[in-house]
């Protein structure tokens, strides 16, 4: 459960940024949710591989 914690918090901040952008640019019907479909998906991708750090390689 706790490996989750990071994606969680991502796609939260990413939820509260699609509101803020929905509700600062007027969007409906599609545009809206397009925001609402990408934005958290992409903020829990990005904070889950920034806490998780690259993996080695070598």
């Amino acid at each position: 459960m706790k490996d989750y914690l990071p994606y969680a918090a991502g796609a939260l901040a990413g939820l509260l940024v699609a509101f803020l952008m929905s509700g600062l640019l007027g969007l409906t019907e599609t545009p809206q949710l397009v925001l609402f479909a990408l934005l958290p998906a992409v903020g829990g991708a990005v904070v889950e591989r920034v806490c998780h750090g690259r993996p080695n390689n070598s």
